[in-house]
């Protein structure tokens, strides 16, 4: 008696950006401190996310000079990006809504429009930073932390009205810590820059921010005061959670493809090799894994597994920068022509 060629069927859709994400940080010295992108990539990795993290980020620049330097546009297409974060001059966002929109918004414009057209499903996010120490003495709208911490919510949230884009509020995760834990110190000597506290913060805070849960902290970098990072953690959890619908963290650039895919194949194995039929309609890009390390993007594949077994095959494909994914499993033996049809009689 024959048995069903598959054991299973698996079918779920998720956006791209949720799994393997490759994070471009556009910024400045923010951003690039303590190769703050890496400490956000270590976090993920110790909380089992597969992450590539890398940075544009060039000192003292607004985002006018990003989008006039040609290496952010090359940076851009080095790779198909999932999540690309931008981040401005701290005094670039502390400015009247006037000047934000004449000298910033229209070049966040191209920039946003050279992220899609390089990476079409990128998700993208604003990098809100914080105040100085002190603030910005020469200012006298911004001469104090408060002041120039008000402005950046506002120029960070002029800028979320423009685009819609989510904003992670790293300059109040940073406000909170001043005032409820003034004993941590996230500033270099300078009461501009983070130190190492401080870039640790903001990563955790992306982390919280991407993933909309907590760190688990099993990443403890030796440079980080370890006594405070039970604190850091928790706190940008806290301010992530209490403003998650404020900042649009939970809105998607992507919503789910009207009309999804047709998803169907069916599996035939003859000794250890297979050739898969394939039935699948309305997608934008197909990919196969075998189960054994092996993949491929054929329509209709075949494959030789080394050695017998049972293995999932799993069909991805894309629309609409969306996943979805259809599983089924076969075995293969070298010693039975049709393991999976005509399995064997287990002998009493």
């Amino acid at each position: 008696m024959k048995r069903l060629i598959f054991l299973f069927i698996l079918l779920s859709s998720h956006q791209v950006f949720s799994q393997n994400q490759n994070v471009l940080f556009i910024g400045n010295s923010y951003t690039h401190y303590n190769n703050m992108p890496k400490i956000f990539e270590r976090i993920a990795k110790a909380n089992n996310q597969k992450v590539y993290a890398d940075s544009i980020a060039v000192s003292g620049s607004t985002l006018k000079q990003h989008a006039e330097r040609p290496t952010t546009y090359a940076k851009m297409k080095t790779r198909p990006w999932n999540i690309v974060v931008i981040q401005g001059f701290s005094r670039e966002f502390a400015q009247d809504s006037s000047v934000i929109m004449t000298e910033t918004v229209p070049y966040v414009r191209q920039l946003i429009d050279s992220v899609l057209t390089f990476s079409p499903c990128a998700q993208i996010y604003f990098y809100m930073t914080w105040g100085y120490k002190e603030g910005f003495a020469d200012e006298e709208a911004n001469n104090t932390y408060d002041k120039m911490q008000a402005r950046i919510l506002y120029g960070y949230k002029l800028l979320q009205h423009e685009f819609g884009y989510p904003i992670v509020p790293v300059g109040l995760v940073w406000k909170d810590i001043r005032e409820n834990h003034p004993e941590i110190n996230l500033y270099e000597d300078d009461n501009q820059h983070p130190n190492f506290n401080g870039s640790y913060t903001i990563a955790t805070t992306f982390y919280t921010a991407f993933y909309n849960k907590s760190s688990n902290g099993d990443y403890s970098p030796v440079k980080l005061n370890q006594s405070w990072k039970t604190t850091l953690i928790g706190t940008a959890s806290k301010i992530i959670h209490d403003n998650y619908n404020y900042f649009k963290l939970d809105s998607l650039t992507h919503p789910a493809p009207v009309v999804p895919p047709i998803m169907d194949f069916s599996i035939h194995e003859h000794w250890t090799n297979i050739s898969i039929q394939n039935r699948t309609k309305y997608y934008n890009s197909i990919q196969w894994d075998f189960g054994d390390g092996s993949v491929s993007k054929k329509y209709h594949p075949k494959h030789y597994y080394e050695k017998n077994g049972t293995y999932t095959v799993t069909l991805t494909v894309v629309r609409d920068c969306h996943e979805f994914i259809l599983t089924k499993k076969i075995t293969v033996s070298h010693s039975d022509k049709y393991a999976t049809s005509n399995p064997k009689k287990k002998k009493n």
